[in-house]
C-alpha cells in the first residue's frame, strides 16, 4: 500500500460521490469494537448503496482490499483516543514559525480542546439535563450577542430543522419581547462567551424571572450568567493563542450545537423525517 498518509488525510484531499461519501461517514463514525467485523456487504447495506461501490472506494483510497482498508481505520480509532497532553509553552505561536507551523499550532490547540470539552461533558450531567429539557420544553428561546449571536443562529437554524419550536432574533429589543412572553415549562438557552454580556444577561434574566428553565452556553467560568443558569454548559479554557480565545470558543460551541442536534435526532424518526423533508425541499430550491 503506497503510503500517503492517514485515513483522513486521504478522505480530505479527494471528492466522492454521495454513495461514497455514505461510506465513508458510516467508516468515520464507526466504533473501534465493530471494525473488525465489518464486511464489504455489511458496509453497503448501512450506506444504502452497493458492495461494488465498497470496494471500487477501498482502490480508490490507495488500499488492496477491505482488510487494509480495517487497519487504516483502527489506526485513526487509536490515534484519536490517544491522550491529549496539557498546552505547553511550545503550543504558543512564536515569531520564527513557518505558516505550516503557525497553522499545526492552531488547529492542534483546536483538537486539544475539543477533546478536552469531550471529556468534560462525559462527566457531568449538564448534557443529558439539556437535551433532555429540550425534549420537553413546550417552546425554546434563545439568546445571544455579538459574535455569540453567530452560535446562537446555527443552534437556531439546527434545531428547527428537527421540528422543534425554537426561536432567535439578532435584534436585542426582540429577545426582551420573547423572554418577557417565556413560562414555566419553555426553556431559555444563552450563549455568551463571557458570561456578563449585559444584553444577553438582561434577556436571561427575565426570562428566569418568567418561570423557564434557563440553560447557559459560556466560554469562561465564574460568571454572572453561570450563578443564575440553571445547566450550565462550560467550555474548556485554551493555550490563550494570541486574540483567538473567543473565536476558538465559537467554533466549540458550534460543535456542541451539532452534538445537541444528533442527540436529539438520534432514534428518533420523526425528527428525522423532518431533517429529510427540509432537506429534500432545500435541494428543490437549489434546483
Amino acid at each position: 500500500m503506497p503510503d500517503n498518509g492517514s485515513l483522513l488525510h486521504r478522505v480530505s484531499r479527494m471528492t466522492f460521490s454521495a454513495a461514497e461519501k455514505r461510506v465513508i461517514e458510516l467508516l468515520l463514525s464507526i466504533a473501534e469494537y465493530e471494525v473488525a467485523g465489518l464486511t464489504s456487504m455489511g458496509i453497503a447495506e448501512r450506506a444504502r448503496t452497493s458492495r461494488s461501490t465498497v470496494d471500487r472506494l477501498c482502490k480508490r483510497l490507495g488500499y488492496r482490499g477491505l482488510k487494509e482498508l480495517r487497519r487504516a481505520l483502527l489506526i485513526e480509532s487509536r490515534g484519536m483516543q490517544a491522550p491529549v497532553a496539557s498546552g505547553t509553552a511550545s503550543d504558543a505561536i512564536a515569531q520564527s514559525d513557518s505558516f505550516a507551523e503557525i497553522a499545526y499550532k492552531v488547529f492542534h490547540t483546536a483538537s486539544v480542546r475539543a477533546l478536552r470539552f469531550a471529556d468534560l461533558l462525559s462527566h457531568s450531567s449538564e448534557l443529558d439535563r439539556l437535551v433532555n429539557a429540550i425534549k420537553d420544553a413546550k417552546s425554546i428561546q434563545v439568546f445571544g450577542a455579538g459574535g455569540s449571536a453567530v452560535v446562537a443562529l446555527d443552534l437556531h437554524q439546527r434545531l428547527m430543522r428537527l421540528g422543534i419550536r425554537i426561536s432567535f432574533s439578532e435584534d436585542h429589543h426582540n429577545q426582551i419581547a420573547g423572554a418577557s412572553l417565556m413560562e414555566p415549562g419553555d426553556l431559555a438557552i444563552a450563549v455568551s462567551y463571557s458570561g456578563r454580556t449585559r444584553q444577553t444577561l438582561h434577556a436571561a434574566r427575565i426570562a428566569k424571572a418568567r418561570g423557564a428553565t434557563l440553560a447557559a452556553v459560556i466560554g469562561v467560568s465564574k460568571s454572572s450568567l453561570e450563578e443564575i443558569a440553571d445547566i450550565p454548559i462550560i467550555t474548556p479554557p485554551g493555550i490563550n493563542l494570541f486574540g483567538a480565545d473567543a473565536v476558538m470558543t465559537r467554533a466549540l460551541e458550534i460543535m456542541f450545537n451539532e452534538v445537541l442536534f444528533h442527540c436529539l435526532a438520534f432514534g428518533n424518526a420523526r425528527m428525522m423525517q423532518n431533517v429529510s423533508r427540509i432537506e429534500e425541499d432545500l435541494r428543490g430550491e437549489r434546483a
